[in-house]
């Protein structure tokens, strides 16, 4: 009798065993649905392309391919965060897009810089809706990452500190074409024609807010890299000055 009860507890561990196991198990990838569930372009072809270059149909899914596959989805430069969902053999991938920043003209091609300061998408076809800034220094302004392309630090650090520049001085409604040089910064205005360049930092920046406040400038180039100087070329009245504004 006791042997009875005995072989009776073996087998439901047995069978307790069993479908733990069928329970447990990997399911078989054998469909694939990507949610955008924050759209900040059109970034979800791109995604998808990627994602199934990773993934084969038929293949387990595993704890470690899905944690491997989510850290795969985060790193492309169109995603801010993702979410994966398993439900039988179906797998859902949840985005949530990177937003843009700016545009950035290089080489006479458009880049839609990335808030994580990656290529979003390179030949803008509307540029509108983002700051513009040019890029005119004498090497790439990019460095490759996994095989995509993102800002250099310090390129990246040069656009932070010259747009906090940007919002501390009063323009009057005038926006000028923005362009990072080797040496510094210029910006050119149209109405009246004005070129001006200034350093990254330094004092030149006040001096230009100054003059600006006082509706000092009249066509011609204007360079605030010296010290404590302004150096004026283009004027009506003289063709080149070093004018003192101590």
């Amino acid at each position: 009798m006791r042997l009875r009860w005995v072989l009776l507890g073996l087998l439901i561990g047995i069978a307790g065993f069993v479908l733990y196991g069928v329970y447990t198990a990997p399911s078989r990838l054998n469909q694939i649905e990507f949610v955008v569930v924050e759209k900040k372009g059109l970034w979800k072809a791109d995604i998808s392309q990627y994602v199934l270059s990773y993934v084969q149909m038929g293949q387990d899914l595993t704890p470690r391919f899905l944690s491997n596959l989510k850290n795969t989805v985060k790193s492309l430069p169109w995603v801010k965060k993702c979410d994966i969902e398993v439900k039988g053999g179906k797998l859902t991938v949840k985005i949530w897009e990177t937003s843009p920043r700016l545009v950035l003209i290089f080489d006479r091609d458009s880049y839609l810089i990335g808030n994580n300061w990656f290529v979003l998408q390179k030949g803008v076809k509307t540029t509108k809706n983002y700051p513009i800034f040019f890029y005119r220094g004498k090497t790439s302004p990019f460095t490759v990452i996994n095989g995509f392309l993102k800002l250099k630090r310090s390129v990246k650090m040069e656009l932070e500190l010259l747009n906090s520049k940007l919002n501390e001085i009063e323009l009057n409604g005038k926006k000028p074409e923005v362009s990072l040089l080797s040496s510094g910064v210029q910006l050119a205005f149209r109405n009246p024609p004005v070129l001006v360049f200034l350093g990254i930092g330094g004092s030149g920046w006040d001096r230009f807010r100054e003059l600006s406040k006082k509706g000092f400038f009249k066509p011609g180039i204007y360079d605030f890299r010296f010290e404590q100087m302004v150096v004026i070329r283009g004027r009506q009245e003289e063709c080149s000055v070093k004018r003192s504004l101590r």
